[in-house]
């Protein structure tokens, strides 16, 4: 796997491991005010990685990827959290 591929995974895990804190720590009243502030903070995690790569073929394209998988993360984790 390339280090590019590697970014989006990171970022996903990421985004996996803030969506399940803020689903299990954060009171259900809070929750997707937290949930709408861990989207944007991946897209910048993913950004941020995908410039450290340092690899311009593609960019656009793991960007999207990077950014589709966190929103799909999130709205998971918002549907746990209204139905808790």
């Amino acid at each position: 796997m390339s280090s590019a591929r590697v970014a989006v995974v990171a970022v996903w895990v990421l985004t996996l491991i803030g969506v399940v804190l803020i689903d299990v720590f954060v009171p259900p009243a809070q929750a997707l005010s937290w949930l709408a502030l861990a989207l944007p903070l991946a897209i910048v995690a993913g950004m941020v990685g995908q410039l450290a790569v340092a690899e311009q073929r593609g960019f656009v394209q793991r960007l999207a990827a990077t950014a589709s998988g966190s929103f799909a993360l999130v709205l998971v984790g918002a549907i746990v959290a209204i139905a808790a």
